[in-house]
C-alpha cells in the first residue's frame, strides 16, 4: 500500500455545483459536436480565444464533475471550477449577443 493520501473529491464545491459543471461541459461539448458550423456562424466565427475558451470550459467542467482534485499548487489554480464557470459564462454571453 502507498502512504500517499488523496484529497477529498469535490471538497470546495460539492453537490449542485458539480452538476452545474457537468451541465456546462455537456452543453458546450454537445454544441461543438452536434453542429459546429452553426455554432461558429452564430458566434461570429471561431478564433483562438473562442476555441480555447470552449476547450477550457468543457475540460474544467468534466474535471470538476468527476471529482478530480489536483495535487499541485499551479494545477489547483488551473482547474479551479469558478474559472471554468467564468469561461462558460463569457462564451454564453458571446453566443447570445451576436
Amino acid at each position: 500500500m502507498s502512504d500517499h493520501t488523496h484529497a477529498p473529491k469535490g471538497r470546495d464545491f460539492p453537490g449542485p455545483w458539480r452538476l452545474l459543471s457537468l451541465a456546462s461541459a455537456l452543453f458546450w461539448g454537445g454544441q461543438v459536436m452536434w453542429h459546429p458550423q452553426a455554432l461558429a456562424t452564430q458566434m461570429g466565427g471561431f478564433n483562438v480565444l473562442i476555441g480555447l475558451g470552449l476547450l477550457y470550459a468543457t475540460c474544467i467542467g468534466v474535471i470538476h464533475a468527476v471529482g478530480f482534485s489536483a495535487q499541485g499548487r499551479w494545477s489547483q489554480w488551473l482547474t479551479w471550477p469558478p474559472l471554468g464557470w467564468l469561461a462558460s459564462m463569457m462564451l454564453l454571453w458571446v453566443w447570445l449577443m451576436r
